[in-house]
This record gives C-alpha cells, structure tokens and sequence, in this order.
C-alpha cells in the first residue's frame, strides 16, 4: 500500500479553504509549501519570514509574497504586526485548550451521526486510511501518521450525514494541523492514538454511538495532554 505524497493533506485542506480564492498558482504553491514547513516544524515559533529571502527562495517579486504571507496569517499560521517582520505564529495554551475543545465537541458529532446513519459500506471505507496508520505506525514514521490521521478524518468528515460539521471543522484553519502534527511526533503517541482510532472504527460497525463519541473525545483528550506536557517545545520562541 502507498501513502500519499505528504502535501496532500495540506494541499487539501487549503482548497477547502476560502482563502485560496481567487489567487494564482504560484500564491497558491507558496502557501502550500509554507504551511507544510510550518506544520512540520521545519519552520518553528517565532521563525521570521521576509518577503525579500521568500522572494529569493520562491523567484517572485514580494505582491506574491505578501499574498502568500496574508493566507497563512487567515489559517492561523503566520503572525503580522504593524512595524515587525512577519513570524511563524506563538501559539497560546489557553488557545490550544480552546481549540481541542471544540474539536472534541464537533468529532463527537460527527461519530454521533456515522453511528446513526453512515451505511456499513461508508463505514467499511474507513478501512484503508486506518491500515495507512497501522502501516506508519509500524514504521515508526510520524509524519506518515499524521497524514494517514489527515485522511481518516476527511474521509470520516465525508461520511458524515450532517454536512455542515466538515465546514465548521475547516474553520479552525491549519493550526491544528502544526499541533497534530507536533503532538503525534512525542514518543509513544502513535501507539496509543492508532489502537483509539481501532476502538473508534470497531465502535461504529457495532453501531455504538456511546462508545464512538466516548473513543472520540479520548482521543481528543490525550492529544491534548501530550502536548500540555511537552508545550516547550511546540512553542519555544526563536530570535
């Protein structure tokens, strides 16, 4: 089995994303690019970008740039204040707190409605993106499960009955991507994750929809311990 290319989530979720309209193919590669970097953590907190070096980098003048730059800040990634350089955004802990909240919140629904009415045959496609998570899992590669998680919640979101939750769930722009990202990178997360994303998979072919938004919002709880417990190093600024 494959796994996709690892831009693909990013590529997606900013097509899903209003942001993007409008602009041409080179903004768009610039953001993509960007994003991917910062969600990686190739590019940390407080990384500053110059429109002049993204200018270099990218063989653009800098109106792409700040197009570029002005998109990332809408995700949630880029910060830009009057007379400072733009940075890659410092995440607050009463943010992140704020933000899986919610996302436990809208998963619980979304679980709620696969349960009651997904068919058997919508909830059997769960089945590859979960062997892609096994697969990565085995490999100890986690950046190839961050993205098989990318692709099980897309696909999760697309079964859905209710089709105002994807929506609502891609308003939280990219920045819980960077700490999804960061948080199944800590040791032994893609342990615990993989077997709660099984539990989750099992919950809804038995049609227990208690079980399904219990396993959700574990999941969404553990994740947010882990990077609680290790918040330094998601958000440890550089100068």
């Amino acid at each position: 089995m494959h796994a996709r290319e690892p831009a693909a989530g990013i590529t997606e979720a900013l097509e899903h994303s209003p942001s993007l309209d409008g602009h041409g193919e080179l903004v768009r590669q610039m953001t993509s690019t960007l994003a991917r970097e910062i969600i990686e953590g190739e590019l940390p907190s407080g990384y500053q970008l110059t429109s002049a070096e993204l200018g270099r980098r990218f063989g653009t003048s800098r109106t792409p740039v700040r197009e570029a730059l002005g998109l990332l800040r809408r995700e949630g990634l880029v910060e830009i204040e009057p007379r400072r350089r733009p940075r890659v955004a410092t995440l607050s802990l009463a943010e992140v707190r704020d933000l899986y909240e919610i996302r436990s919140g809208l998963y619980a629904l979304v679980a709620g409605a696969v349960v009651d009415r997904a068919t058997d045959e919508e909830i059997g496609s769960l089945d590859e993106p979960l062997a892609r998570l096994r697969q990565a899992r085995d490999a100890g590669d986690p950046r190839a499960y961050f993205y098989a998680t990318v692709e099980f919640r897309r696909m999760e979101a697309e079964i859905c009955p209710n089709r105002r939750v994807g929506p609502l769930m891609d308003s939280l722009g990219l920045r819980i991507y960077r700490l999804r990202s960061f948080g199944l990178s800590l040791p032994g997360r893609m342990d615990v994750s993989c077997r709660d994303y099984a539990y989750l998979l099992d919950a809804y072919r038995e049609r227990d929809r208690e079980l399904a938004e219990a396993v959700t919002r574990s999941l969404m709880s553990k994740a947010l311990v882990a990077i609680e417990e290790h918040w330094s190093r998601l958000n440890a600024p550089q100068e």
